[in-house]
């Protein structure tokens, strides 16, 4: 009876792992982190949302045991060869780029979140130029598939860096339309 029973905790804690929560089952909560001189870092389980990393920082981000980076940025935005460096310290690289709130669409919140699923299993640094692109995003995420109330994750985008009024409104539509 005991080993069924720690057989099926056991199962539990890899179902909640699954689904970024905690032992509990709960939500991992959104706390304040370093990550380097990168600006505005923030973790929740094993994601980390952030502004820019600098160069110098990919070495700490393989310290911390992230193995894939997401960034939100366009070609362009960044002065360096950020895939180059990533990619060359052993972490994968994705980049799903968008910068006006038009360039924010269903296809951008499906593929970010689609990646998001998967974070637990891999550590990820999901970031954008101020973290404010991420807020944006990370939202969808946390309220259709970690079952977050609207308002409270409303809060803890901004906490990490959502400002944008206009990718808020995007946010909000794309979870009306996508809840069940």
């Amino acid at each position: 009876m005991r080993i069924r029973w720690l057989g099926f905790v056991l199962v539990l804690g890899m179902v909640a792992a699954c689904w970024g929560a905690d032992e509990s089952g709960k939500p991992h909560k959104v706390e304040a982190t370093k990550l380097g001189k990168t600006r505005n870092v923030h973790a929740c389980g094993n994601l980390f949302l952030a502004g820019q990393p600098t160069p110098e920082d990919i070495a700490i981000l393989k310290q911390k045991g992230i193995q894939r980076v997401i960034t939100l940025r366009t070609d362009g935005e960044v002065d360096w060869d950020e895939a180059a460096k990533i990619k060359q310290a052993g972490i994968e690289f994705v980049q799903v780029p968008f910068r006006l709130p038009d360039s924010l669409t269903d296809e951008v919140f499906d593929k970010v979140r689609k990646l998001l699923r998967e974070h637990d299993r891999k550590p990820t640094l999901l970031h954008c130029g101020s973290a404010n692109r991420v807020g944006a995003v990370w939202l969808a995420y946390r309220v259709l598939d970690e079952k977050v109330p609207l308002k409270k994750a409303i809060e803890e985008a901004r906490e990490v860096g959502l400002r944008s009024r206009a990718y808020l409104e995007k946010a909000v539509d794309y979870i009306e339309r996508h809840q069940k």
